[in-house]
């Protein structure tokens, strides 16, 4: 079996990965997890994967079409479906091409999470996030963006949005838009539509297709999303350094993949991963987080109500 989930980062994909990852690993004893594979190596974001930030980097944004994908973009999907082990693969970057990636992918089920604006730029700001860049690296052209979402025509309102875009959040929101936009369009089936905020509609789900061992509930303190990086409670083989991402380390900071697209292929990407029956979760003292508020605009009210119909339209069609 093999699972897809997209949604834009912030979104809840990690606490759906991991569910979705432990109910199999129940059940089949393993299971094989993409974490985020246009940037990241295996589910520990040890590694940065210069090979899929590559394919990323360089393609559209918005792309239906497997054919018109490169043969090396093309090389490196392929590798995310070679496993014997049920796989589950999400993706944070790919919103706009997952029936490209699910022509090649062929996931069994396929899933897309949408969240409420102003929840994921809150979360953006406490996280210190950004849509558009990682760190001082690894940065999206944002020119480049906005001339490719011109020429696509899937802003009606292009112009009127563009011209209230005045910061990076209102850049993130703009984002946040068009991503979701994109993933609301997708046509492979079977694609389950979720809301954020009926989030648990995923354990009626997972009963139907994964019909596992011991139902969980989503809520479970032990399967917060952010326990995908650890050993609980699904635990993973260590991964060393291998030559591969230290020779494509160098070739990136020499500028080399930029201008040249010159890398070395991975192997392997992705994480093997097992349930860890001797973990014992550990309560962290809660720290009380500086509360943050995003102000209404006019802007954000247009993208969150648009997306609020779309979304509204596509689940109870689904």
């Amino acid at each position: 079996m093999h699972i897809s989930i997209y949604g834009v980062g912030r979104s809840g994909t990690k606490a759906i990965q991991l569910y979705l990852s432990y109910l199999l690993a129940q059940k089949h004893g393993q299971v094989w997890i993409n974490f985020e594979p246009y940037f990241w190596i295996d589910r520990k974001t040890n590694f940065v994967n210069y090979e899929g930030f590559y394919h990323h980097s360089t393609s559209p944004h918005l792309l239906k079409d497997a054919s018109k994908l490169s043969s090396g973009h093309l090389r490196f999907l392929k590798k995310l479906t070679n496993q014997k082990h049920p796989i589950v693969t999400k993706f944070i970057r790919g919103n706009g091409r997952i029936d490209a990636i699910n022509q090649i992918l062929k996931p069994d089920y396929n899933f897309i999470i949408v969240r409420d604006l102003y929840q994921v730029l809150i979360s953006v700001l406490k996280t210190n996030w950004d849509f558009l860049s990682v760190g001082f690296e690894y940065r999206m052209n944002w020119v480049n963006f906005i001339k490719e979402i011109r020429k696509s025509g899937i802003v009606k309102e292009f112009d009127w949005c563009v011209e209230k875009i005045y910061d990076r959040l209102d850049q993130n929101a703009f984002y946040w838009y068009v991503m979701n936009l994109a993933a609301l369009e997708c046509s492979y089936s079977p694609t389950y539509f979720l809301d954020y905020k009926a989030i648990q509609e995923i354990e009626r789900i997972a009963r139907e297709i994964i019909q596992p061992v011991k139902p969980e509930r989503i809520g479970n303190p032990a399967l917060n999303g952010d326990y995908i990086h650890g050993d609980y409670p699904l635990i993973s083989p260590e991964i060393r350094h291998t030559k591969t991402e230290l020779l494509n380390s160098a070739l990136y900071k020499t500028k080399f993949i930029d201008k040249y697209g010159i890398y070395i292929p991975n192997r392997k990407i992705g994480s093997q991963a097992m349930i860890n029956d001797e973990y014992q979760l550990i309560e962290s003292t809660h720290t009380p987080q500086t509360k943050v508020a995003i102000e209404k605009k006019d802007l954000y009210e247009f993208f969150n109500e648009d997306i609020r119909q779309k979304l509204a339209v596509k689940r109870k069609n689904a």
